[in-house]
């Protein structure tokens, strides 16, 4: 066997290897793009599900209520107006506690608005566990930053893979092949330059 046959025979057995090398890593990229089409196509369904929209429709209500966590008192965002919450109990004495009033009694809504008190938290997530959703996350203008599903998996806004991603995924075994057996054949073909007998 001649050095030169020698030379291409181990281009061809590299550029298998590189082929199987290649096979591997597409098939790791494109389970990767597959999985985060699969996360952007769940997030987008239940993003865009009733579920989302009819809270999102109930909380852009001008009058919607959330309780300040710091004194268990309902609020009604709207006017700010503190409004008799769930019975609260006192954790030392077991005790039921009736919460502070205004001067007056509790605030009406014809009375004159007070503003929230200090360190009211406005709200920034809703539990609705409905149509597989556990928590809705919002954002600004109650777009959806993030959900919780009720399996515990945490859904963010994704793209989807682009469709040149997936071409190139399936291209890595043929540059596997391609780029030691070209490299090979190419040091073959400049040796045999310079290994020609001159005549």
């Amino acid at each position: 066997m001649t050095f030169k046959r020698g030379m291409r025979r181990l281009a061809l057995f590299v550029g298998v290897l590189g082929a199987v090398a290649g096979g591997l890593a597409s098939y790791f990229d494109l389970q990767g793009l597959f999985e985060q089409g699969a996360r952007h196509k769940a997030f987008e369904q239940l993003a865009n599900s009733d579920v989302v929209q009819q809270e999102r429709k109930q909380l852009q209500n001008p009058r919607r209520f959330v309780t300040d966590p710091k004194t268990g008192v309902t609020f009604d965002i709207s006017k700010a107006t503190p409004i008799l919450s769930a019975v609260q109990i006192d954790p030392a004495s077991g005790e039921r506690v009736t919460p502070p009033k205004s001067t007056g009694g509790w605030v009406t809504s014809d009375s004159p608005v007070p503003p929230p008190p200090p360190g009211f938290i406005p709200l920034d997530h809703s539990d609705v566990h409905k149509g597989g959703i556990k928590s809705i996350f919002w954002a600004n203008n109650y777009e959806v930053k993030s959900l919780e599903t009720d399996s515990g998996q945490t859904l963010v806004p994704e793209p989807a893979p682009n469709l040149w991603l997936y071409l190139l995924a399936s291209t890595f075994p043929l540059l596997g092949f391609l780029v030691p057996w070209g490299l090979i054949s190419a040091l073959i073909w400049v040796w045999a330059g310079f290994a020609e007998a001159p005549k």
